[in-house]
């Protein structure tokens, strides 16, 4: 009820926000201004590179400012980028990074490619629609890591008192880039981009990892070396042994909340296990630890009195607020848990209980960093950052740059997707998602914004289509009130039977005896889903009603451990992104529908 009444209070302070910014033409032009400024920034420290003075959707502004662009002023210039560059996808960039697969990858190819010089990283996307990762080269950041003017944030001492849990991925590739005028080679990583924000928080140079191993990032629980672990499930576990190990722990950090209720899930299965590790002070043989055992094995303290304490209290599924008496001042948990990952919510909050809560790290995506947390309560509201070019095409309109509003021109309630155009050379990128306008921040009007859905995220029947957050939101209201534990699921066309109908895959927690007990409860949601999508979708009640054209969505029930063998199978297929793997809300491939039918133990 308190947080009830504290969201309530953060809504009507919203609220009043926003009518106070519509009232106030100053912070309008304010944010134009520093719009104008920033877009002026990277526009004329990335007009000379090869992308931009080469590709056809910068041909007419590459006209407009040609032998002009240094004398412009910033509103000036502004302008005519609103008016002259195109909107790009990947696929306009993908000729450029594909130099860098080229064998060998010289260094004249790719010099100021997208931005000057050589860029750090190539940054990885997750791949949730199915295909082929994508790469987005990181510019100027290992000089931000080698400051020598940081403190060190990394220790030695194992006794320390540890009171995070960071369950970050850290791992490089390495690629070496020749350069033919000198011989020399020049290195550049590979890396998802969540560990790439991690590194430069914590100032954690690649060319270190090696000496680092041993030690500890300030006052977390786990060893450095844990954050290298491949293997989802050891990856989570051995993150588990160290965490359960420190009784003072008061906050996690992760990607995404998945990443939580996967590892309390497989501890529970782990449980003895992890618990004997801590009594005798040893690592368990876990698949994919060996490289690491060594820097993991003189990190780990035997403490028989944590054991003990442990053992009395039990596996997690033994109680609800189970983490609770396991860490008695574990106040949060940090993390993304908006969008298809708010279904983990209720189960994490089931383990977390009463006096921990989940607290949103923001919107991030690999092209760059969307909007920060607006409110510590809800995890789904964000205030659009100021670091990269933010604009928002109308998605009630045609796919021009005669939808694009800026970000003072936005109005509420409306939906639009991001374009970015950023510091690392993108130029009017379409992100793909769907954000809705919520409010305005009262200090400078900056538009408060939700994440609603994916653009390519549905499932189309011949007269209806059916999106990501209409799944999202039956899935939902089917379950709410239902006494079901689900982990995860994910959907398909079932052309089993015709008429063909959207078929949910679900996942359950617990051991096979809460599952039995959850199974009665389950059988009833195919008609609330029915009647919700319904409710959603004119078109599915139309279909129903008039034409029966669509019958009653399927459930099929999967094996324990389902949603994390998936997370594996697609690190195993190259996504090598360990903890920013996600689960589509619609299966984009055939054979994942195929992996998934092979797995489902009961059918509704």
């Amino acid at each position: 009820m308190k947080a009830s009444k504290k969201q309530e209070k953060q809504a009507k302070k919203l609220e009043k926000a926003t009518r106070e910014f519509t009232d106030v033409p100053s912070l309008s032009e304010q944010l134009r201004r520093q719009s104008d400024e920033l877009r002026s920034r990277i526009i004329r420290a990335n007009y000379n590179t090869q992308f931009a003075q080469t590709v056809p959707e910068l041909a007419d502004f590459r006209q407009a400012t040609a032998g002009l662009i240094d004398g412009m002023d910033d509103d000036i210039l502004s302008e005519s980028f609103r008016k002259t560059v195109q909107l790009t996808t990947y696929d306009s960039y993908a000729p450029f990074i594909a130099r860098f697969f080229e064998q060998p990858c010289k260094a004249s190819a790719i010099v100021d490619l997208l931005v000057p010089g050589l860029p750090d990283y190539l940054s990885r996307s997750s791949s949730t629609s199915g295909g082929l990762p994508k790469y987005f080269p990181k510019y100027n950041r290992l000089s931000k890591m080698r400051s020598s003017n940081v403190r060190s944030w990394t220790i030695s001492d194992p006794l320390r008192r540890r009171t995070t849990a960071g369950m970050w991925y850290f791992g490089c590739d390495r690629m070496h880039i020749a350069d033919e005028d000198n011989c020399s080679t020049t290195t550049i990583y590979f890396s998802s981009n969540s560990a790439l924000f991690r590194r430069m928080n914590l100032y954690l140079d690649p060319d270190e990892d090696e000496e680092k191993m041993g030690t500890f990032i300030l006052d977390h629980a786990a060893p450095y070396a844990a954050g290298f672990i491949k293997k989802w499930r050891s990856f989570l576990l051995i993150h588990a042994l160290f965490s359960l190990g420190s009784r003072s722990l008061e906050s996690m950090i992760m990607v995404f909340i998945n990443t939580f209720v996967d590892m309390i899930r497989h501890l529970d299965t782990e449980f003895d296990t992890v618990v004997d590790c801590i009594a005798n002070g040893t690592i368990p043989d876990f698949d994919g630890i060996a490289e690491f055992r060594h820097h993991l094995e003189v990190n780990i303290v035997a403490d028989p009195e944590r054991a003990a304490e442990l053992r009395r209290i039990g596996r997690p599924s033994s109680r609800p607020g189970w983490c609770g008496h396991v860490w008695p001042n574990l106040r949060s948990v940090i993390t993304i848990a908006s969008g298809s990952f708010a279904s983990s919510v209720p189960l994490a909050q089931w383990f977390l209980g009463p006096d921990a809560g989940i607290r949103s790290s923001g919107f991030a995506t690999t092209e760059c960093w969307i909007g920060a947390s607006y409110s510590p309560l809800e995890l789904n509201q964000f205030k659009i950052t100021n670091t990269d070019i933010i604009e928002l095409l109308d998605i009630s309109k045609d796919d021009s740059t005669d939808a694009l509003a800026q970000l003072w021109e936005v109005e509420l309630g409306k939906r639009y997707e991001p374009v970015v155009t950023t510091r690392d050379g993108l130029w009017r990128y379409r992100l793909g998602d769907v954000v809705e306008i919520c409010g305005f921040d009262p200090t400078d009007g900056v538009p408060i914004i939700r994440f609603v859905e994916r653009r390519n995220m549905a499932i189309r029947f011949p007269n209806v289509m059916v999106t990501e957050e209409e799944l999202r939101t039956a899935m939902s209201s089917a379950v709410l009130n239902m006494p079901v534990k689900v982990i995860n699921w994910t959907t398909t066309i079932d052309e089993r039977t015709l008429p063909a109908t959207i078929g949910f895959f679900v996942e359950l927690a617990g051991d096979q005896v809460d599952i039995d007990r959850q199974v009665s409860e389950l059988s009833r949601a195919p008609e609330r889903l029915l009647d919700e999508l319904s409710r959603l979708n004119s078109k599915i009640a139309h279909e129903v009603a008039i034409r029966d054209a669509i019958r009653k969505p399927t459930i099929r029930l999967l094996r324990s451990g389902t949603f994390s063998d998936f997370l594996q199978l697609k690190l195993d297929e190259g996504s090598r992104n360990n903890g920013q793997v996600k689960v589509p809300v619609v299966l984009p491939k055939a054979e994942y529908v195929t992996w998934f039918a092979n797995r489902v133990v009961q059918e509704f």
